[in-house]
Order: C-alpha cells, then sequence, then structure tokens
C-alpha cells in the first residue's frame, strides 16, 4: 500500500509540478516577470521533491512510470489552465471582400475598439479590420465577425504587450 501511495505522490507532484511550468513559461514569454519567477520557483521545488522520490530507487518501475505519466498530464492540464485563465492580449484580423463595413460596425456595436483599412486582394478590394482585446474576450470577437461576414479571412495572433488601446468597461482592469 505504501508503495502506491508512493507513485501517487509522485504522479501528483509531476502534474502539479508542470502544469505550474507550463504557465510560467506563458508568463515569461508575455514578460509578467515576478509571476513568472515566482511560478517557476514554485515548480521546480515540486519537481526537486519529486525526483527525489525516483532517484532514491531507480528499480521501482512503478515510480518511474508514475513520473513519466505525471509529466505527461502535467503539460495537459498546464495547457488546459492557460486557456482557462486565458492571459494575455490578442491580435485579430479579419478580411473581408464583402462586408467589412458591417464587420467593423458589429464589433464597434459589441464595444470593441476597431481599425478599419483599405486593402487589395487577389480578386479586388478588401476591407481589414483590426482588433486587439485581452484574451478572454476572444470568443465574443470571433463569434461577432462570423455573424457579420461569415466568407471573412480571420486570423489571431497573440500580442506580448499591448499600450494604449480602447478597451470595453467590461474589459478595463480597476
Amino acid at each position: 500500500m505504501e508503495a502506491v501511495l508512493q507513485a501517487l505522490l509522485i504522479f501528483a507532484l509531476r502534474v502539479v509540478g508542470i502544469s505550474l511550468s507550463t504557465v510560467a513559461t506563458i508568463l515569461t514569454v508575455q514578460g509578467r516577470k515576478l509571476l513568472a519567477v515566482l511560478t517557476g520557483s514554485l515548480s521546480t521545488f515540486i519537481y526537486v521533491v519529486a525526483i527525489a522520490q525516483v532517484v532514491t530507487n531507480l528499480r521501482n518501475v512503478v515510480n518511474v512510470a508514475a513520473y513519466v505519466a505525471g509529466f505527461g498530464v502535467g503539460t495537459w492540464v498546464g495547457m488546459l489552465l492557460e486557456e482557462r485563465m486565458a492571459l494575455g492580449f490578442s491580435e485579430v484580423r479579419i478580411i473581408s471582400s464583402r462586408n467589412g463595413d458591417g464587420v467593423a460596425a458589429a464589433l464597434r456595436a459589441a464595444g470593441f475598439g476597431v481599425t478599419q483599412m483599405a486593402g487589395q486582394g487577389r480578386a479586388g478590394s478588401v476591407s481589414i479590420v483590426d482588433v486587439f482585446v485581452p484574451r478572454r474576450s476572444l470568443p465574443a470577437v470571433l463569434r461577432t465577425a462570423e455573424e457579420a461576414d461569415p466568407q471573412a479571412i480571420v486570423m489571431v495572433s497573440e500580442a506580448r504587450s499591448v499600450q494604449r488601446a480602447y478597451w470595453r468597461p467590461s474589459d478595463r482592469r480597476g
């Protein structure tokens, strides 16, 4: 029974540690230094505790398997956590050959700041609509754009930082 509990502990430590490590990496990429350092440090502490349990007896295949499985599951859980947290900002670029004005108007009516530009595509004139939003607002922007022009080309990219943008009142930080 003790061997099973030890393997479960190793597995749980790896899941938590790798999940934190995934979030720390994303925080680092976004330039959130203090949070990245704190999260990464906690992740490393958990790693040391978990690996100590494994290296004391490398012949224990169950502990090694728990360590490896914890890494895989922890990576998956970390990605889910990051999706839920929706940290950072996104740039959404919508290219419409049919209804660019309608896309821009719908997004503005939904409270988003929009920049609209004229462009030239392979088949003629297009309207280019740019929107910068907190990632948690991304589903609303995509839904609004899709309703306004289901044929539009939509590109989403991560913005490392955004300064002096217009934010909907519900997206402003207090």
